[in-house]
């Protein structure tokens, strides 16, 4: 019996690295087809790790390490020493793949002149590459630490938290970018919280939410 709910669970944790890793490629995909190619920025961790390199010049690979693995840490409080684990291998899944992309080129056209279909696809792209990760257990990124977490703490649902995070860094980027590229941008992130929302499944009852927490607590037990 202990055998077969070992193999079950194995199964299941396997199962989430594979999620982890789809997610993680397409996340890498619509970043850098339709965010970056398109000049739509992000709110979040990510926002805020363009925010510090323009005003104080400092490298988002130096920013990115002490700030993702800090709040990695937090997670990994509340949700266990897997979370730790599978959100560390969906950013290290996430950097292979747009290495590989950036690698590649563009494969979609540009669509800088039709800047609200581009902020459509972008905010598709981040809300489902995030939504399948986070439903599998782990986070793309330290902003997503913090929607779960504050999930876990107060009231509020996830898309409410992302809506938050990423309006507080978006209003600070004002300090260099355009109110044109910030409106666009708040309609990427508005589409990308609502898709992960769903699918981290937030409805209107709490029997999605319960199956996602097990979710969580059966990665403890690996």
């Amino acid at each position: 019996m202990e055998k077969t709910r070992k193999g079950g669970r194995l199964k299941k944790y396997i199962k989430n690295l594979a999620l982890i890793v789809l997610g993680s490629c397409i996340l890498a995909f619509g970043s850098f087809n339709f965010n970056y190619q398109n000049g739509v920025t992000e709110g979040g961790v990510l926002g805020l790790l363009l925010l510090i390199k323009n005003i104080f010049d400092i490298s988002p690979s130096v920013t990115a390490l002490i700030i993702d693995l800090s709040l990695f840490a937090l997670g990994a409080k509340f949700f266990g020493k897997q979370f730790l684990v599978l959100s560390i291998f969906a950013s290290l899944s996430f950097s292979s793949w747009y290495k590989m992309w950036e690698s590649i080129g563009f494969i979609v056209p540009n669509l800088s002149n039709n800047m609200l279909l581009a902020s459509i696809l972008a905010g598709m792209g981040v809300g489902i590459g995030i939504g399948i990760i986070v439903r599998a257990g782990g986070a793309a990124g330290g902003d997503d630490v913090i929607a779960l977490v504050g999930t876990k703490l107060t009231s509020l649902k996830v898309n409410h938290i992302y809506m938050i995070t990423d309006f507080i860094v978006l209003i600070l980027s004002l300090s260099y970018l355009s109110f044109k590229q910030i409106l666009f941008s708040l309609i990427a992130v508005t589409i990308s919280g609502k898709i992960i929302s769903i699918m981290y499944g937030e409805g209107e009852d709490n029997d999605a939410d319960k199956s996602l927490q097990e979710e969580f607590a059966s990665t403890k037990e690996i």
